[in-house]
């Protein structure tokens, strides 16, 4: 294990010099912080020394691992899980891996080397190294919106039935006489895409329905991908009449292509989505769309890492909290 001697050596300069540059106390020229930075990268001694603190305490730090940063559902989990954290004197690390598993893998290696107390994981891929990693280290883990298909099943999840929540949104559509509807989704290989997708194709079966395959589009994330989707649903030589989105972030994406177009909702087409936002009151029309209750997720999923790290820890938990399904103007009645 390498020590500030060490570090020191390889850098050139005495120990007084390295701690001044990691504790930021008397100011040290350019150069000569960069070698010790260069030396403390390379003999791995911030993550040794990080371990060596926790026989004394821990670092008061969760650590929030996300997708997408900028989606407002994830924004809003995060709020809440923060919140939480401050209550007991902690404070959130967040990282956000923008789909991108080399990413994340790092992310969750540095969570794994004890940089954080506990960890909560909306993300993509839920690599399985790096989750049993943490699992192994003894990290308190929770997942949250989604347990990825790798994942570790002994990890509690705080979601929402995305599968019942969605099939109540294409119901609805089906009772205002829907009988053409097309959905635009994201990758199949992620959890809430695939429950959601599932809930639409219930609803649509149990109204003895035919979805058009084409109808159907997937593998689609960010505003510029429900743009694509909504578009191909568009050139479509028989449009359906109503689509149902995957996400907010898609059906921001399908209001500027259905603009564009010229595409009058509702009047030409119905569009319902899951996950509202603080816009979708506001846009014309205003948009019908599923609320999650993000905020609580986010601080739901903080009780249980705290419950686990003050050694509460009972059987894994899946906890589903209500959504709620709030009807604007932006589906009509076919023939309206």
């Amino acid at each position: 294990m390498a020590n500030i001697r060490d570090v020191a050596k390889a850098a050139g300069v005495s120990t007084a010099t390295v701690a001044r540059v990691l504790n930021g106390g008397t100011p040290v020229s350019a150069a000569r912080t960069e070698r010790v930075l260069r030396a403390v990268e390379e003999l791995d001694y911030v993550s040794n020394r990080i371990a060596a603190s926790l026989s004394q305490g821990r670092t008061k730090l969760l650590g929030l691992l996300v997708s997408d940063i900028a989606n407002p559902f994830t924004a809003q989990v995060a709020r809440g899980l923060e919140d939480e954290a401050i209550k007991h004197g902690y404070q959130v690390l967040i990282a956000s891996s923008d789909f991108d598993a080399d990413r994340e893998a790092k992310v969750l290696d540095s969570f794994a080397r004890r940089t954080v107390d506990a960890v909560a994981l909306l993300s993509s891929s839920g690599l399985s190294e790096g989750v049993s990693r943490l699992v192994r280290n003894q990290i308190p883990t929770v997942f949250v919106d989604r347990r990825p298909p790798v994942a570790a099943s002994t990890i509690p999840l705080v979601r929402t039935d995305s599968l019942s929540a969605a099939r109540e949104a294409v119901q609805y559509l089906i009772d205002l006489g829907h009988t053409d509807l097309g959905m635009i989704s994201g990758p199949s290989e992620m959890p809430t895409a695939a429950q959601r997708l599932a809930g639409f194709r219930e609803a649509c079966r149990g109204a003895e329905l035919v979805v058009r395959p084409e109808c159907v589009r997937t593998g689609f994330l960010g505003t510029e991908g429900g743009y694509q989707a909504i578009c191909e649903l568009l050139d479509l030589e028989v449009r359906p009449t109503a689509v149902f989105s995957f996400n907010n972030v898609l059906a921001i994406g399908a209001l500027r292509a259905v603009r564009e177009r010229n595409v009058r909702i509702p009047h030409d087409l119905s569009l319902v989505t899951f996950d509202d936002t603080d816009l979708f009151p506001f846009v014309d029309p205003p948009i019908t769309a599923i609320a999650q209750p993000a905020y609580e997720i986010g601080a739901q999923a903080a009780t249980l890492l705290f419950e686990r790290l003050n050694g509460r820890q009972g059987a894994p938990a899946d906890v589903v909290l209500p959504t709620e399904f709030r009807i604007r103007e932006s589906c009509a009645r076919v023939g309206d």
